[in-house]
Parts: structure tokens; sequence; C-alpha cells
């Protein structure tokens, strides 16, 4: 359909056979997923508490060659158990259904587009998919910084502390699942700061003197929020946990000064 053509109902039956073609793949991802119940949660979803996770073994091996002992993590096991007769069962449906949603997160944009564009000039569609292009990548990009930087060193950490010895920490699986979703998707979400930014800077909310000059006040709360992720007391893993937050911000700063100027090229095409 090209822009300004076809009826409302037109446009609802194009958008319900997109819902199902969405619907339909989501549920054979979710399918597939949930056959491979022991790589989806021996290797995926238990994977970060295990000694042999390539993170740990990555800080090991960074450790020996720099020499820095405090840097090698000390891993301990966690103890996941169960409290509710059907919890593993309704967390194996839970998260077969979500593993498939996010497998199937590129295919579903896909779709959104194809509904979208008609209605869209050919200006617009180039910048919306850009911006959904980037979105995408920028947020796979943090759940993987999630999984497997954050992830590991807060589930060692947290696992393991203890106000007193004689209180052992019993993991509910749900509340294990419900950190690795939380800190996946909030940390995909910080991700798309770049994106939120270049939208804010077109729009006079934000400004690219402004990011630059509070660049400083912005490392200073990344390393915070570094400090109270990363489970030991040492600059290094402090640092390698604040490394990609800060890059995304340094990220964002450039994405200003190009909003900024796109604005200035815009407001001289209309002169």
């Amino acid at each position: 359909m090209e822009k300004g053509t076809g009826t409302f109902w037109d446009h609802l039956d194009v958008l319900r056979k997109a819902l199902i073609r969405s619907l339909a793949i989501v549920v054979v991802a979710a399918v597939a997923m949930f056959m491979m119940k022991d790589f989806v949660f021996d290797t995926v979803i238990f994977g970060p508490a295990q000694e042999d996770f390539p993170t740990f073994r990555l800080f090991k091996y960074l450790a020996g060659l720099m020499g820095i002992s405090s840097a090698e993590i000390d891993v301990e096991p966690i103890k996941i158990i169960n409290t509710r007769l059907s919890a593993q069962l309704l967390t194996h449906l839970s998260v077969s259904f979500w593993a498939g949603i996010i497998v199937c997160v590129p295919y579903i944009t896909g779709e959104i587009w194809l509904f979208v564009s008609p209605a869209l000039y050919r200006n617009e569609r180039n910048s919306i998919i850009k911006a959904l292009i980037f979105s995408g990548i920028l947020f796979y990009i943090g759940v993987l910084t999630a999984y497997f930087l954050i992830l590991p060193l807060s589930v060692n950490f947290l696992g393991n502390y203890q106000v007193a010895d004689d209180i052992a920490n019993l993991i509910s699986l749900d509340s294990y699942i419900d950190t690795l979703i939380t800190l996946c998707m909030s940390t995909g979400i910080a991700f798309e700061l770049p994106i939120v930014t270049y939208f804010l800077v077109r729009i006079g909310i934000l400004s690219y003197d402004f990011m630059k000059t509070h660049r400083k006040h912005a490392f200073l709360a990344v390393l915070v929020i570094a400090a109270m992720i990363t489970p030991s007391t040492d600059i290094f893993t402090m640092l390698v946990t604040a490394l990609p937050l800060q890059v995304v911000y340094e990220i964002s700063v450039i994405v200003a000064k190009k909003g900024e100027r796109n604005e200035e090229r815009g407001v001289r095409k209309e002169e």
C-alpha cells in the first residue's frame, strides 16, 4: 500500500496478519527453546554461576598476565533451590517463551517496519530504519555486557555474601531468574542512551555542550555504579565493569554533536 491509500479495515487486516506471523514465529522459537532445556538452563541460564564461565576464566588469565592476584575472582558455587511444587515447570515455560521473543526480536521489528513504512515519507523512512537497526544492536550489546560481565560478578558476590557464618545462602529459583532478567534488560535499556540522546538533541531538550561539560560528573556516577556492582574492592575489577558504561556515555556525546549538526543543516535548508 502506498502512503495515504487503503481504508482503516485494510490497515487493520495488514496489522492482524503481521501479529499472526509474529506470534507464530515466537511460538515456534519458544517450542525449540523448550526442547533445548539442558542447553538453555545448564549452559545459558546457570552458566554465570559456574566456575568455568568465560568471564571468570578471562579474569584469571588477565590476572596472571598482569601479575595482579587480586583481579582473579574466587568463585564459590551457589545453591539454587525450588520452594514451590509447580515452579520448575512454570519457570521452564516462562524462560522458553521469553527466550523465543528475544531470538525473534529482529523478525518482529521487521514486521513492525513493514506495517508502518507505507505511512512514512522517504526521509522519515531512512531515519526510522536507522534508529531501529542501531537501537536493536545497542540493546543486544547491552544484554551481552550484562550477561558476560555484570551478572557473573553480581551473582558470585551476592550469592556468597553472608552477614554471619551461621546463615547459609539458599537462592530460590525465582530469585535467580528475576535477577538475570532484571540485570540483562536494564543494561540493554541503558545502552539505548545514544539513540535517546540523539532524539533529545534534535528536539532541543539536550545539548552537546551540556553532555561535554558534565562528562566528569557522568564518569563519577559510572564509577559509583560499578563499585556497587563489582564483588571485590580492587580497582581493576571496578574499572573493567565501568568501562562499557563510560563508553556508552562517550558515544552519546559524539551522537549529541552529530544531532546538533543535523539540526543546523535542517534549519539552513528551511531558510
